[in-house]
Formats: structure tokens, C-alpha cells, sequence
């Protein structure tokens, strides 16, 4: 939906111009550039503009999730222009709890996972990124835990209603490296046992995904194509590592997602 409505907007104000202000051919290029300003602010107003409807919507209702997914799509190929070839979709639970465990690379994993994630999910995003004016409100509609490392107790606040939303059987995306580690090594480099409290206390299974590539984004995007690998892993059952703790969960998981190649 999103991309269609940035293609239309971006035609129909070329075609306005030439027929309406100058069909001089050598100002085509200059109709190109501002044309494609055009689309992303009549997507930014789409979306301002959804954002009511979504506030009155569950966090797991299926439009809310079509939108989401409509936008991961237009930054994924207009905005980054990522090649994504995915691996292992068979392995990703239809229903049920799920909390899916990332490394974290790049500003963009989000929008990759949202790529091949065909049920509806949220994220763990840190405050400044929940607090930021326009995408925070639009996390919160989707129901995202976010992560105040300046105050324990309002994560916990915030980690019993992300527990509540995971049993009710939206999926949670978690990147339990803290952050953005290490930009230009592929590996997971660093681990929060703490980020596992969410699948132990709430029951829910473990979704372990290996993102390779977003290590060249920031090098290659907005105009050279950047291709990306997604290796969805099998699941690991909440039956299996129920009696581990925390930081046994965060080795396992450490090492099944770094020795995928």
C-alpha cells in the first residue's frame, strides 16, 4: 500500500508539471528529484494521518500489522534498496508466544524482520528511539517495550505489559546485544542476559534469527543495493530451557545464532 501510494504521488506530480507548468524535456530530471521529495511527504502525512485509527485499534489487529509491514516494504526497497533473500521461513510458528532473539547491526534490522515476519510483532526499542516525536507514538500503537536504561523500575513497568501483549500471542523482537554493537562485525558481540526475562517469565518460545549484511548499509544505501541474508533458525520450545537460567538461555542462543553461516 505504502510503495503504491509513493509511486502514484511520485508520477502523478511529474505528469503535473509537464503538462501544467513547462513540458521543456531538460527540466524532466529536475521533476524527478522533487517528485521524489513529493512521495515521502505525502507518505509522512499517510501515515500522521493513520496514526488516530491506529491508537483505537489492538495492537495485533491485522490492518495495523498490513500497514506496518506496507512500510517495511517501501524502506526496505525505495529507501535503502535492500536485496533480501530469506532462509527458513518453515521455521516461524504461526501461532502461539514468540519472543524472536537478533543481532543488531543496523537502524534498519526492524524494518528486515518486519520482511519476513507474515504474523503480527513489535519491538524493543530504546527510550531515545520511543521518545522521538512521530515514530514513537506510531511504536507505541504497536504495543513496543521500551527499553529506559536510566530507570529499572520502569522497565519492569514496562516489561509486565510486554509479557501481557507476548501471552496474548503477538510475537516480540528482541536484539539482546543492548543496542547497536559493533557495526562492522557480522557476529554478536555482546549479550544482556537480562533480555531473556521476557520469553522465561512470560512462557513464550525462543526465535532465534542470524541478520548478515547490514553491516554494508550504511556504506552502500541510499544508491548502491545492498544484499541481505536472513537465516531464520528452528525454534527453540519454552519446554527445553524452562529449568535454565537466564544466563545459560543467553549462551544457548548466543551460540546458535553466531555459528550460522
Amino acid at each position: 500500500m505504502i510503495s503504491i501510494i509513493f509511486v502514484l504521488s511520485w508520477a502523478i506530480y511529474i505528469a503535473c508539471m509537464y503538462l501544467f507548468v513547462s513540458d521543456l524535456l531538460w527540466l524532466l530530471p529536475v521533476w524527478l528529484v522533487s517528485g521524489y521529495a513529493v512521495g515521502w511527504l505525502v507518505i509522512v502525512l499517510t501515515l500522521f494521518i493513520h496514526l488516530p485509527f491506529m491508537k483505537m485499534i489492538a495492537p495485533d489487529h491485522p490492518y495495523k500489522y498490513y500497514v506496518t509491514r506496507s512500510v517495511a516494504l517501501f524502506v526496505n526497497v525505495f529507501a535503502l534498496r535492500l536485496k533480501i533473500q530469506i532462509e527458513g521461513m518453515k521455521n516461524i510458528p504461526k501461532t502461539g508466544m514468540l519472543t524472536l532473539y537478533a543481532n543488531h547491526k543496523s537502524y534498519a534490522d526492524p524494518f528486515i524482520i518486519m520482511r519476513f515476519m507474515k504474523r503480527p510483532i513489535t519491538f524493543t526499542p530504546k527510550m531515545s528511539v520511543y521518545k522521538a516525536f512521530f515514530i514513537g507514538k506510531w511504536l507505541a500503537t504497536m504495543g513496543a517495550f521500551p527499553i529506559d536504561r536510566s530507570s529499572d523500575r520502569n522497565t519492569a513497568r514496562a516489561l509486565v505489559d510486554a509479557i501481557k501483549i507476548v501471552k496474548k500471542g503477538m510475537a516480540m523482537a528482541i536484539f539482546p546485544e543492548g543496542g547497536i554493537k559493533d557495526r562492522d562485525e557480522e557476529q554478536m558481540v555482546a549479550m544482556r542476559a537480562g533480555a531473556y526475562k521476557l520469553a522465561m517469565k512470560a512462557g513464550a518460545d525462543l526465535l532465534p534469527v542470524r541478520i548478515i549484511g547490514s553491516t554494508e548499509i550504511k556504506r552502500r544505501a541510499p544508491f548502491r543495493r545492498t544484499r541481505i541474508r536472513v537465516v531464520i533458525m528452528p525454534v527453540v520450545r519454552y519446554e527445553k530451557v524452562k529449568h535454565m537460567t537466564t544466563n545459560e538461555v543467553a549462551d544457548l542462543m548466543f551460540t546458535m545464532i553466531n555459528k550460522t553461516k
